[in-house]
């Protein structure tokens, strides 16, 4: 066992040594790291090994926000502190954010000369727009571009493009602005059509083998998962579900039922240490996984982390069958979260589309509404 992992972690290396991606924009990617955004970096299958590094330069306006019984019940000089905390907080976002702005604005000037197409964008008036994007072409395909009503410029077939897409309102004081860095690593190898996502081997060779391990500690649980909505119902999503997924097929008709089944681990939060050192082993493992098998459809994210939001958390790595031009997608995804009693792990396959029921580390299965709680 520990000789394969080693092969498989050289070859992962291999590729990684691979990967070329242009030294400024990764440069900036740690700058705006530093500066406290978060970076968002996931590698996929495409036309060759996809790499996308995603950033939100966010600043909101909103207050903090105090319920009115508790605000009647603070002193003068307590909403005094509350109110001056809050900003200084948002004087302090707001240099941060400016400072990003900054730096990205000097990163595209000075990379527009040297890639294949730019495209800069300013208009500054009641509200800004900044739109900017650069791509850079590849040796055996040619670029082409086309703008969108939104002014935003679409590349195909690019070797590499980056494109940051920011507004602000004046008088809201509020931005919210996209960086998107995309890189095309070749293939190690001539390769043939993308195949689907062998998630019955992942599950066997990878996820398994360590949740084997992990249900020896002591209040550690198994629990089936079984999510069912058929054709016809239509959930209240604010009522009844975290998120629903909408899919649209080019290859028959799409009922939008979907029927979710898999497996949800437990961990007490008393074995963080453990859950943490479970998350790590199964990151390096689903890395090298899809190095291997760099020729299924899957998207690995990296950096994993327990998300304290049950239901929003990135996938550690997704997977499909959509290769197959089947009228019904089948996907696999396996995600990692936290809540006050301790560490979840989810391994599910979903028929259709995935919708996501509140409440669900609690329930034992829900289909069309209908909510059985585990006992």
């Amino acid at each position: 066992m520990k000789k394969s992992i080693l092969i498989l972690t050289l070859l992962a290396l291999t590729l990684t040594l691979g990967a070329q991606p242009n030294q400024r924009l990764q440069e900036l990617e740690r700058t705006l790291k530093e500066l406290g955004f978060g970076v968002y970096h996931s590698q996929r299958t495409s036309r060759g090994i996809e790499h996308r590094w995603t950033v939100h330069v966010f600043l909101s306006d909103r207050k903090p926000f105090v319920s009115e019984p508790l605000w009647e019940k603070l002193t003068a000089e307590e909403a005094r502190a509350i109110q001056h905390k809050a900003d200084s907080f948002q004087a302090l976002n707001y240099q941060r954010v400016t400072e990003a702005l900054g730096y990205i604005r000097n990163t595209f000037s000075t990379l527009s000369a040297e890639a294949s197409e730019s495209y800069m964008y300013e208009m500054h008036n009641a509200g800004d727009t900044i739109i900017y994007s650069m791509a850079w072409s590849t040796d055996s395909m040619p670029l082409s571009s086309w703008r969108t009503a939104d002014k935003n410029v679409i590349y195909n077939n690019a070797r590499e493009a980056v494109s940051f897409h920011c507004t602000r309102a004046r008088n809201l004081n509020s931005i919210g602005g996209r960086y998107s860095h995309l890189y095309i690593e070749p293939y190690p190898e001539p390769m043939g059509d993308i195949k689907s996502f062998d998630a019955e081997t992942y599950k066997t060779t990878v996820v398994e083998p360590c949740m084997k391990k992990a249900l020896r500690l002591k209040g550690a649980r198994k629990y089936p998962v079984y999510w069912r909505h058929d054709e016809g119902y239509d959930a209240d999503v604010a009522k009844e579900l975290i998120w629903k997924t909408t899919l649209q097929s080019d290859h028959g008709p799409n009922k939008h039922t979907g029927l979710t089944t898999g497996w949800l681990y437990f961990i007490p939060k008393a074995y963080m240490n453990e859950a943490s050192e479970l998350l790590a082993t199964l990151d390096s493992l689903s890395y090298a996984y899809v190095n291997q098998h760099y020729d299924q459809d899957y998207t690995y994210h990296f950096t994993p982390q327990f998300s304290q939001s049950a239901g929003y958390s990135i996938p550690l790595i997704s997977g499909s069958n959509w290769p197959d031009h089947q009228p019904v997608q089948t996907s696999y995804q396996l995600g990692a979260y936290w809540d006050e009693d301790g560490f979840y792990f989810t391994s599910i396959t979903t028929e259709g589309e995935l919708w996501l029921p509140r409440d669900y580390t609690k329930l034992k299965s829900w289909v069309n509404g209908e909510r059985v709680l585990r006992k």
